[in-house]
């Protein structure tokens, strides 16, 4: 009963939501250390559907540095400036980051600014941030992809692989997580994420910056939504990028649920305010941690409860970019499965 229960809780919240118009396409699935409860799809979606997952492909990217960090290759003291001599280059990039070490790109604590769109400049990455880095000075936890990106690229230096290969080869394969990769190659079924990127478009007018070479307002369907890991990064990106199916990012949150090992079961506890080591934490995610996506996913775990849910949506993708935010979504289905326990 107490899986059937939860599940029509769960299948209600998601309907209304879905009625109200805050997403075309979902599925969510609950699950534990050792087994999956339900897994329910929704719109055209099918619980084997790819979707572009956004931002939780630094998720990935946190587990890889981790795993790193295990193998020796770097640690958490050690200074960006040691890790990635070519942003040594740059007196100010210098100034900015001498005290900053990997720790800080984890929890967000770098001080480097939230966001800078990398593709309307023709220099490479180095030269962008160096220009980026001019915005104002970020004072405590600031969320940022710059962080991801310069892990990204940190993992592509330790390994002298690129990213798709050292995601496929040193975490999803030996992992067996499945269906979860930059560049998927079968597009017949991915969840479409978005028409164009008219939310970045505005950004950048705010920002008084100029790109050409946008997309047309119709629907992506395996490109992915960020415009820096597409225009930028050529959809590989250590802060978004990958496309995955809710199973892949189960087998992921079953790793840190079963998982004996202390660095990665103290990357869940608080390093910053509302920041672990690569996680989120706070309300939306009770007793545990979790992560979201830009275009409607995420991920929450708690091991103290023994439980997880994957929520995957599409909630950009209308015609009329008249988008909501997910987080109440979240909020509701995180609150019916803690009220379950």
């Amino acid at each position: 009963m107490y899986q059937k229960s939860l599940r029509d809780k769960v299948k209600d919240i998601m309907l209304s939501y879905r009625e109200k118009a805050y997403f075309r396409d979902a599925v969510v699935s609950v699950f534990n250390k050792d087994e999956v409860f339900f897994t329910l799809p929704f719109g055209d979606a099918n619980e084997y559907t790819l979707f572009d997952v956004a931002s939780l492909t630094k998720i990935s990217t946190s587990t890889l540095i981790l795993l790193s960090i295990n193998e020796g290759h770097i640690s958490l003291n050690d200074k960006i400036l040691d890790l990635l001599p070519n942003l040594c280059a740059f007196p100010t990039v210098v100034e900015r980051l001498v005290n900053t070490r990997l720790e800080n790109l984890l929890t967000h604590t770098s001080g480097l600014p939230a966001w800078y769109p990398f593709y309307t400049s023709n220099e490479d990455f180095y030269h962008i941030l160096n220009k980026s880095i001019c915005l104002p000075v970020e004072e405590n936890m600031v969320y940022s992809d710059l962080n991801f990106m310069l892990l990204g690229l940190l993992l592509e230096k330790i390994y002298s692989s690129p990213l798709e290969k050292i995601l496929s080869n040193r975490l999803v394969a030996p992992n067996r997580l499945g269906n979860m990769c930059y560049l998927p190659k079968d597009n017949s079924n991915i969840a479409p994420s978005s028409y164009g990127n008219p939310i970045e478009e505005e950004m950048c007018r705010e920002l008084g910056l100029s790109f050409n070479n946008w997309r047309k307002h119709e629907p992506l369907i395996g490109e992915v939504n960020d415009g820096n890991a597409h225009y930028y990064f050529k959809g590989v990106s250590g802060h978004a990028g990958i496309f995955a199916d809710v199973h892949a990012y189960i087998k992921l949150a079953q790793l840190y649920l079963n998982s004996e090992d202390r660095l990665f079961n103290s990357s869940m506890l608080e390093y910053a305010p509302s920041r672990g080591l690569g996680w989120q934490l706070g309300e939306r995610y009770p007793k545990g941690c979790g992560h979201t996506g830009f275009t409607g996913t995420s991920m929450y775990l708690s091991k103290e409860l023994n439980v997880g849910c994957v929520l995957f949506t599409n909630r950009l993708f209308f015609e009329t970019h008249n988008t909501k935010p997910t987080d109440d979504v979240r909020l509701s289905v995180h609150k019916a499965i803690v009220d379950n326990m």
